[in-house]
């Protein structure tokens, strides 16, 4: 028997892993971070390392928090919204990558922390279609982008300032 006439094919749809998207803006965050702190090979290097390191424990504590603060909600819901919310980090590091080489800004601590805030806000509103309460679908990722925002900010700060390799 050969194929069906008229039948659909099924597509089985390409998901990337939840902590795909903040790894990659992280990566890109941090690499400029560390071209700032001395156009090395070795700073460079250490800011992509730094970033990929914030991405995974950042995505994880967001993923965390909401899977505690919503105990009915499946981690298979989770793990969904945080894989759609942060895919708004990339036009952010895409952004703050042109910035800094195309243009010469030095603008790349205000789109990590603008990329992050919207990303979060995402999430939350995915958690929030998928079953979530809606005030903690706001407030818990909310919450957690200020924190990360505030510490990547200080953190490749004091970075830039103080090493210069």
């Amino acid at each position: 028997m050969g194929p069906v006439p008229n039948k659909p094919v099924e597509r089985t749809p390409v998901v990337l892993p939840h902590w795909t998207a903040p790894v990659l803006a992280f990566v890109a965050f941090g690499g400029l971070v560390g071209w700032r702190m001395g156009a090395s090979a070795l700073s460079s290097g250490a800011g992509v390392v730094a970033g990929a390191a914030f991405a995974f424990g950042g995505t994880y504590l967001l993923i965390q928090a909401l899977t505690l603060a919503h105990p009915g909600l499946a981690r298979a819901a989770v793990l969904e919204a945080a894989a759609t919310g942060l895919l708004l980090l990339l036009p952010f590091a895409i952004l703050a990558l042109a910035a800094e080489i195309l243009l010469g800004w030095k603008a790349s601590q205000v789109f990590s922390a603008a990329g992050l805030m919207t990303a979060c806000g995402a999430v939350g509103v995915e958690v929030g279609r998928r079953g979530g309460g809606k005030l903690r679908s706001m407030l818990v990722p909310s919450a957690i982008a200020f924190a990360l925002s505030a510490a990547w900010v200080l953190l490749s700060t004091f970075a830039a300032a103080n090493w210069k390799w």
